[in-house]
């Protein structure tokens, strides 16, 4: 079985999940719409029945006439339906589930009110005698049919807020799960480190006999960087300390190092925007982060090109890294900080996600992609001021 078909097993199950999470909330809002409309017919019958019996209440020839039993107990039954029954000159004459203090305090203003929202969910009930208006009767929905309406509503809010939690459960066991095996492949390559270096050190101080100084003096630099390296790898895991340091020194110390080691034809400058204030930092981890943004940034660069490092005071120290290379591709640049994301041929995708982790956790700052096209890419750093 090939590794994309095993990449795509989980996207598959995801979207399977959202699927029928889809399906189930569309099956629910549409029972409900389907049991509100049959409450709604219900209470459409009740209020005719009503207006039927008032009818056959109406027509009795004389008051002193007993009233049918069936008649009687339809127009004595409670309800929760609200309504109102007003005469030909739009008198009220009864209303039923009404707030009695509004009606009250301002029965015309209230009562057109009412017959003007009544009127826009159900079509007012005429009563008649003798062939002539005398009574009309207005109704609006049940308490129940507006609960049911905000049922699916607030049947969705938990959906999404119990999903939430799924969601922020496994997001943080799967980063704890990253988190540890960043550390310990860190810890394995400062361990693996630590035995060449030694070996290495044992064997210069022999060449120091034999060797031209110059050449030792090269043979060192890159000793002491790898025992750099395995120090920043041993960092990992940890929280390192923090010094309050000018960051265009440490700039100065890695442009002193790559300088004769990058393409002659690529031009690096530093570039200062007002007076430098400090910062708390670990400075083998930083430089190990600006060292990956200069590197990537050589890496993008085909023949001539210049990478700009500009520095700046305000709340925050801004560190951008500007280049003049080939940039990021658009489906890359929102998720270039996540591990495995490369645009080279032969990269795992560690160095920007390492990048992160080191300002973010380690630092309390931030590490964006401002910019990235054809014309060249631009990160930029914040830091806090110390």
């Amino acid at each position: 079985m090939s590794a994309n078909i095993l990449t795509a097993y989980p996207r598959l199950i995801r979207l399977a999940g959202f699927l029928m999470a889809l399906g189930f909330a569309g099956i629910t809002l549409w029972n409900t719409y389907k049991l509100i409309k049959r409450i709604e017919q219900d209470e459409k019958q009740q209020m005719e029945l009503w207006g039927l019996a008032q009818q056959k209440l109406a027509s009795n020839k004389d008051l002193n006439d007993p009233i049918e039993p069936l008649t009687f107990q339809i127009l004595t039954s409670e309800n929760s339906i609200p309504m109102i029954v007003v005469d030909n000159q739009n008198r009220l004459l009864f209303s039923n589930n009404i707030n009695q203090r509004k009606l009250t305090q301002d029965s015309l203003g209230y009562v057109q009110k009412l017959k003007e929202e009544f009127s826009a969910v159900h079509t007012p009930i005429e009563i008649t005698y003798k062939d002539s208006l005398y009574q009309r009767m207005y109704y609006g929905s049940s308490n129940l049919i507006y609960q049911l309406k905000y049922y699916p509503f607030a049947f969705l809010l938990i959906v999404a807020f119990i999903g939430g939690m799924v969601y922020a459960y496994y997001k943080t066991n799967r980063q704890a799960v990253e988190n540890k095996l960043w550390t310990g492949m860190a810890k394995e390559t400062a361990h693996q480190l630590g035995t060449p270096i030694s070996s290495l050190l044992g064997w210069l101080a022999i060449l120091e006999e034999d060797v031209d100084p110059k050449i030792l003096t090269q043979i060192k630099s890159d000793v002491t960087r790898l025992e750099t390296i395995s120090a920043r790898f041993s960092k990992i895991g940890s929280l390192p300390n923090r010094n309050k340091t000018k960051i265009s020194a440490v700039i100065h110390d890695i442009i002193q190092y790559m300088q004769i080691r990058m393409p002659k034809d690529i031009l690096l400058e530093v570039v200062l925007v007002g007076e430098e204030k400090e910062v708390s930092i670990n400075t083998d981890l930083m430089s190990w982060v600006l060292e990956n943004l200069i590197k990537n940034s050589i890496d993008a660069i085909r023949g001539k090109g210049e990478i700009t490092i500009e520095l700046s005071w305000d709340k925050t120290a801004l560190i951008s890294v500007r280049d003049s290379g080939s940039g990021i591709p658009k489906k890359l640049q929102g998720k270039v900080f996540e591990a495995g994301v490369t645009t080279k041929k032969r990269g795992w995708g560690l160095g920007l996600a390492l990048a992160t982790r080191i300002i973010t956790q380690y630092h309390v700052g931030k590490l964006r992609l401002i910019s990235s096209s054809t014309s060249g890419t631009c990160f930029e750093i914040q830091l806090p001021i110390a």
